[in-house]
């Protein structure tokens, strides 16, 4: 018996994967393109996104890469003409870019906090503005993934710019699918629970022992959870009556207790 994943067809979408060089973003990249859609893969690392958009492009699917700093409009101007004009219209923005600093609030500085908002949340608008004029201009019915956290709902003590970047994704996914449905246009948000991925090391020295506590057993799948839920929402035919929502993919960790014990916070990577 085949999978609705197996049945699930995006090659009509152009799909935009920002933070594509690894992790989440290359997980969603590599699920979207073995589906069938055309992928740009952006990143701020220029060869990690070309090692990407490869792998995909010699597996069978297609991709193009990109040079793009999601906080700098120009850059990200140009990451969208380059995509339209070697893949044609867009139909998918995945907002994954991200960053997290592990600290103490008492340690941390307002830049480290101002970097968070500004990589978090500040690159949902620029990019969300630069694509979904390219929709309406096109007469797309689109769809744009914002990547938000659990940290948003969990305790979260020692990511506190993190959870509050992230909060601000929730709710500008909400502000933007009221503004966009009249275009037809859907915006949603998932939310990852503990994933191993680029960006940290703990998270992969510590996988097991950290999914043995959350209800489903294991970490989460770059590819397989996030990368599958990121399909879903691009599809037309499967999710084309959702919008507005924000969907926990986390094996069930809200649903215990968050203790936080500061000798044992894992240090992750920027």
């Amino acid at each position: 018996k085949r999978s609705v994943f197996t049945m699930l067809q995006l090659n009509d979408k152009v799909a935009i994967v920002t933070g594509a060089g690894r992790g989440n973003g290359r997980g969603v990249a590599m699920a979207l393109a073995d589906h069938g859609a055309a992928v740009m893969v952006c990143d701020i690392n220029e060869e990690n996104a070309k090692n990407v958009a490869k792998e995909i492009n010699e597996s069978g699917g297609k991709a193009i890469a990109a040079y793009c700093d999601v906080t700098d409009p120009a850059s990200v101007d140009a990451m969208v003409q380059k995509t339209l004009d070697e893949l044609g219209p867009i139909t998918t923005l995945i907002n994954n870019a991200g960053v997290i600093y592990w600290k103490d609030f008492f340690e941390q500085t307002l830049e480290e906090f101002q970097r968070e908002v500004k990589i978090n949340l500040e690159s949902v608008f620029i990019c969300t503005k630069a694509v979904a004029k390219t929709m309406i201009e096109n007469g797309i019915h689109g769809s744009i993934v914002n990547f938000s956290s659990e940290s948003v709902t969990a305790c979260f003590p020692e990511g506190i710019g993190y959870s509050a970047s992230k909060g601000g994704v929730q709710a500008i996914t909400l502000a933007l699918a009221g503004y966009l449905a009249p275009h037809r246009i859907r915006v949603n948000s998932i939310a990852p629970g503990p994933t191993p991925t680029g960006m940290n090391t703990f998270m992969h020295e510590n996988a097991d022992k950290i999914g043995a506590t959350i209800p489903l057993g294991r970490c989460g799948d770059c590819y397989k959870d996030h990368g599958h839920i990121c399909c879903f929402l691009a599809s037309d035919e499967y999710s084309g009556w959702i919008t507005a929502e924000n969907i926990l993919v986390d094996g069930g960790k809200n649903m215990i207790p968050y203790i936080y014990d500061p000798k044992n916070a894992p240090v992750f990577n920027t």
